[in-house]
């Protein structure tokens, strides 16, 4: 006679806390050991314990309170935080990250130094659209602060497991998007090449590979057998994503 296990939400839950806090992490640690992904750029890491000044030179009140919801995720377990201030005027003299919404969406990467400056050093037109959805909302907010919390994009480290095909199209889509704010033509090629090249391993802190990256674009990569390998638009932040940003901040 075969024998009934019966197992019960109590026991579930426990289940899952154990491979939360045991499984994950130790799973985490073992990539980690033995493949390397672009993450942090180590010129461009802020001080641990800063509180980042964060002011909107623009926009609505409802976009300035999204980001106000959405920003400070990043920050959930680390010596860094965020304060904002809705104007230059109410803000102090030296800022570190000051939004715009105008022209397009983009940040500058993580600690630029140039915090006495009254322009923008990132840009979030695409939330004033009105096309994107709340979690793509989230998606953009996420993305950009990564970047500028000095967060590259994963397709940038010199072990990037796929080829570069779909690379070389944002590289060449990103032209355009550099010659609408002030680039040459010229220059615009030169940039995009360099922001989308590999990064020199010896200038970053890395995890794992992390398919599952806010850092990623999506993609449709083809695969060396013809397969086709899709990498989705994360819309919120991975575990990677937040062991990394615990672990350096």
């Amino acid at each position: 006679m075969r024998k009934i296990i019966h197992i019960y939400p109590k026991t579930l839950t426990i289940i899952k806390l154990r491979l939360t806090t045991i499984i994950l992490p130790l799973v985490a640690l073992l990539f980690t050991s033995f493949s390397q992904s672009a993450v942090l750029i180590k010129e461009k890491q802020w001080q641990k314990g800063m509180t980042l000044k964060v002011v909107f030179l623009d926009g609505s009140d409802e976009l300035k309170q999204l980001i106000k919801q959405t920003a400070p995720k990043w920050l959930e377990k680390t010596s860094l935080s965020f304060l904002f201030f809705d104007n230059l005027t109410v803000a102090p003299k030296s800022t570190h990250i000051r939004i715009s919404f105008k022209l397009h969406s983009g940040s500058e990467l993580g600690n630029h130094g140039e915090y006495l400056l009254k322009t923008p050093t990132m840009n979030l037109f695409d939330l004033t659209t009105g096309k994107m959805s709340a979690s793509a909302s989230q998606r953009l907010i996420l993305h950009e602060f990564g970047h500028a919390l000095g967060f590259e994009h994963e397709y940038r480290s010199q072990y990037w497991p796929y080829d570069y095909h779909s690379i070389n199209q944002i590289t060449i889509a990103c032209y355009p998007k550099m010659e609408l704010i002030g680039y040459s033509k010229l220059s615009a090629i030169a940039h995009c090449k360099e922001i989308n090249a590999p990064v020199d391993p010896n200038k970053y802190l890395a995890t794992a590979f992390d398919e599952f990256s806010i850092m990623n674009y999506p993609m449709s990569i083809t695969l060396s057998n013809g397969d086709t390998k899709q990498i989705k638009a994360s819309t919120k932040l991975s575990y990677l994503d937040q062991h990394a940003i615990q672990q350096w901040y």
